[in-house]
């Protein structure tokens, strides 16, 4: 572990994976968000403490389009090294889930993938988060306490993009897509929240089977 916190992208070794799934109860209450929310901090947390060699990758394989946003699921899979990983299970966050009986049981399973099988990559697109009504609001009070003029750019305001899905950590806003693709065998590169760059090429494609594949083959 190292002493400074972690900025940037680092590097999922991707040797294991860890589903954390919330039981039927809680997603009939309607606080499977709370686990998403949860797991989320948990990743963030550990990869700002983590080396930039062993950074944990998150996927929403049931991530989907509701009748007016992009809806995250239930289920939230990791990937990473078993170390990790396991790390990851002993954080406040996960402990608190399972003591309170929110999480189906924990298993951390090998993750095995070819390069050419289809996959999917969770890649935060900050395209989305310019000129938004929070985006001038954050714009403008970071000047003020920096003390320099700020130019209201009222004329390229826009609204939310409801086709991405939006996460928050506290203030912090992220926007993801889900992108099917092909697994390759380069270095999968991701953000200290877990998530993709969205440059063609270099995409953190992991092996996932979202719905949004099965059901296209279903129909097919």
């Amino acid at each position: 572990m190292s002493g400074a916190l972690n900025t940037g992208q680092g590097r999922c070794q991707s040797s294991a994976r860890l589903l954390i799934s919330p039981v039927q109860a809680v997603v009939d209450l309607g606080a499977s968000s709370d686990v998403i929310t949860k797991t989320l901090y948990a990743v963030h947390h550990a990869n700002r403490h983590s080396t930039l060699e062993d950074f944990i990758a998150v996927a929403l394989p049931m991530m989907r389009m509701g009748r007016n946003c992009m809806l995250p699921g239930h289920d939230i899979e990791l990937f990473g090294s078993k170390q990790c990983l396991s790390n990851l299970l002993m954080s406040n966050g996960l402990q608190s889930l399972a003591r309170r009986g929110m999480l189906k049981p924990l298993e951390i399973e090998d993750a095995f993938f070819d390069p050419g099988e289809t996959g999917a990559a969770y890649v935060r697109d900050r395209t989305c988060e310019k000129y938004t009504a929070g985006w001038l609001r954050r714009n403008k009070a970071r000047a003020e306490r920096r003390g320099k003029p700020w130019r209201d750019p009222r004329q390229k305001a826009k609204d939310n993009d409801l086709t991405a899905l939006a996460l928050r950590y506290g203030e912090t806003v992220l926007h993801v897509r889900q992108v099917i693709a092909e697994i390759t065998d380069a270095p999968l590169m991701v953000s200290t929240y877990g998530f993709s760059s969205p440059v063609v090429g270099r995409q953190a494609v992991l092996p996932v089977f979202p719905d949004a594949v099965r059901e296209s083959d279903d129909a097919a």
